[in-house]
């Protein structure tokens, strides 16, 4: 027999592994660096042991610095989170610091935190975030010198309980533009000096906890944004706040318990944002007069956002040169305000309603009717009544207006289809009606009936 030959078999060749290529490491190290500066410090000194070069951009190049104790009162105090933090800032030697944030609960020794703020500092950071709380109603922690005389810092932010603000006479914050303040019962000796310290502040939120009868006085050449947001105890006295900002743009109030506001210097003002939100600030001695001094302040406006739940009409001055209203109607709200705005506004252009169905009652059933209740009671008025006289702006100068939360009622209605017989140079119409789409078709017919004051105007629904 012929020899057989042998089968031909054709061996698999392994695939050659795909290289897996280290993107990162390419990167330059300013890149690096600018991704590592959005992680909090904690877990970006991590990042040290990849390698030496990693390591050295970290300790060497990192702009940002964020401490945070995430301290619970549960857990048995220890001194790791110091330690790290005192090796953290010891290894940077002198490396610049653009923004440094530092927030713990659990340190008591107040000494160290001056150590790392008084580093930060000499680190020229630019933005500072410090947080910092105590368990002892007792225990003040006083800011550095060194802190207030900063040439770098441009951006602050405070929130403490036991911070207290001695700024030198002179020469504080040079460069400061923007300033948050969260405050806790305040002293207001040291609160006023600390505000009125800062010569090229444009920037200014206050907010937190009011408590006592305070007494501030905010005085900033070059302040163009005010934010002040407060909360107080009901049976607290009434406080006091003075403004003294001939640049400021741009007023934010926002309060349950309204303080008396004396707004000087107010010729700049140009948007005002007032939110009176607690529904029984009726209540509260003298708040017609509260009210009535400051919207007289911000009466030079062209842009006004207004929520009260209980403003009355009387307090509503002239507003001239008011082009832009939102008004937000609360549903134990008096329609009177909103005639009387519309009568006081003779060049208002755009008009805003936002319905709030936010709880109006003060009294529950099982409480018993007090005179105070009586006289509340005022307030809580549905029905629509048509202005004796048509405002100018309705004549002349309204061209938008929008309703939002419109819900159909008698007294929604009835309001509606005045401003749109009146409105003489409306353009536009748009109501979000929300739930009451499955009415679209019935509240159009309702509303096509009506005589428009201008017959270019739209009625959308959405």
């Amino acid at each position: 027999m012929g020899s057989q030959s042998k089968p031909l078999i054709l061996e698999k060749k392994p695939k050659p592994q795909a290289v897996v290529k280290d993107w990162i490491s390419e990167l330059p190290d300013a890149v690096l660096c600018h991704i590592l500066s959005f992680l909090p410090t904690k877990l970006a000194v991590r990042t040290s042991i990849l390698s030496t070069r990693w390591k050295n951009i970290w300790w060497a190049s990192v702009l940002n610095q964020d401490f945070d104790d995430e301290y619970d009162p549960w857990i048995e105090r220890d001194d790791s989170f110091s330690m790290f933090v005192d090796r953290v800032l010891s290894f940077r030697d002198s490396a610049d610091i653009h923004k440094f944030r530092l927030c713990c609960s659990g340190v008591e020794d107040f000494s160290r935190i001056d150590g790392w703020i008084r580093t930060a500092i000499d680190c020229n950071a630019v933005e500072f975030d410090l947080r910092v709380h105590s368990e002892s109603d007792y225990q003040i922690f006083e800011l550095p010198e060194s802190f207030f005389m900063s040439k770098t810092l441009v951006v602050l932010k405070l929130n403490s309980d036991c911070l207290r603000y001695v700024p030198p006479k002179s020469g504080c914050f040079p460069s400061l533009k923007f300033l948050h303040v969260t405050v806790d019962y305040p002293d207001d000796e040291s609160m006023e000096k600390f505000f009125s310290c800062c010569p090229v502040l444009e920037d200014l939120t206050i907010d937190g906890v009011v408590g006592h009868d305070a007494d501030v006085y905010i005085s900033a050449p070059e302040l163009k944004t005010l934010r002040l947001s407060l909360r107080g105890e009901d049976c607290s006295p009434q406080n006091s706040f003075s403004i003294n900002a001939p640049k400021l743009e741009k007023l934010d109030v926002r309060e349950g318990r309204l303080s008396n506001y004396i707004v000087k210097n107010a010729k700049s003002l140009v948007k005002a944002i007032v939110n009176l939100y607690s529904h029984d600030s009726c209540l509260q001695l003298d708040f017609s007069k509260l009210s009535s001094a400051l919207l007289a302040g911000i009466s030079n406006v062209k842009y006004l956002s207004l929520s009260a739940h209980s403003l009355k009409a009387c307090s509503v001055p002239a507003f001239d040169n008011l082009s832009e209203l939102k008004l937000v109607l609360h549903n134990c709200y008096d329609w009177e305000l909103l005639t009387e705005l519309l009568k006081r506004s003779p060049n208002l252009e755009y008009l805003v309603l936002e319905h709030n169905e936010g709880a109006c009652t003060i009294y529950s059933e099982d409480e018993e009717y007090s005179e105070d209740e009586e006289y509340s009671a005022e307030y809580f008025n549905h029905e629509w009544n048509t202005p004796e006289t048509v405002p100018v702006c309705l004549s002349a100068h309204l061209k938008s207006i929008t309703i939002s939360g419109f819900k159909g009622d008698s007294d929604e209605m009835e309001a509606a289809k005045y401003l749109l017989e009146k409105g003489k140079v409306l353009n536009k119409v748009t109501i979000y009606a929300g739930d009451l789409l499955c009415r679209r078709e019935e509240l159009d017919k309702e509303l096509e009936l009506i005589q428009r004051g201008s017959r270019t105007c739209r009625v959308e629904f959405f």
